[in-house]
């Protein structure tokens, strides 16, 4: 069964589609959860560990307290006419961190999900990645700079 869930103000649909493996957006990642203390597990995800605690009914990844939404992925089945038209999109940064790689310049043509910049937190590599197909007009960041929680990083134009 797929599920909508949104963390950090981006949505994932995620999938188990074995035991120990879960598709999300369509990439298979292996996974392991093992149960510790109270309401305390260990979950890998591709051999990346997380500590993950369910308090007062809310998640704590990593001691960060993470605002997770769940919700059923109900796929919309309509005529061509009715497609949602793919607008222009401002990406922020989902966390405050320090970019660390640039991968595109202004007016580049980039593709949806392709990779844009990296952004480093807490000794990670987030990668943050296009949401639709277009063309760069306009990258508000720069190398090392730190970045903010919803902080514009870069603006796509729809081809």
């Amino acid at each position: 069964m797929k599920k909508k869930v949104i963390y950090r103000g981006r949505e994932y649909i995620i999938e188990t589609v074995e035991e120990g493996k879960i598709s999300i957006d369509g990439e298979i990642y292996s996974t392991e959860v093992t149960h510790g203390v109270k309401n305390i597990y260990k979950v890998i995800v591709d051999r990346q560990p997380f500590t993950v605690e369910v308090k007062d009914g809310k998640f704590h990844i990593d001691g960060e307290e993470a605002i997770i939404e769940v919700k059923p992925h109900i796929p919309i089945e309509v005529g061509d006419e009715f497609l949602e038209q793919e607008t222009n999109k401002t990406i922020t940064a989902p966390i405050p961190g320090k970019i660390i790689q640039i991968l595109v310049k202004e007016n580049d043509s980039v593709t949806k999900n392709q990779e844009l910049l990296i952004l480093e937190a807490m000794k990670m590599r987030n990668r943050i990645f296009s949401p639709i197909d277009g063309v760069v007009s306009k990258v508000y960041v720069t190398l090392d700079e730190a970045v903010k929680q919803d902080q514009k990083l870069v603006d796509i134009e729809v081809k």
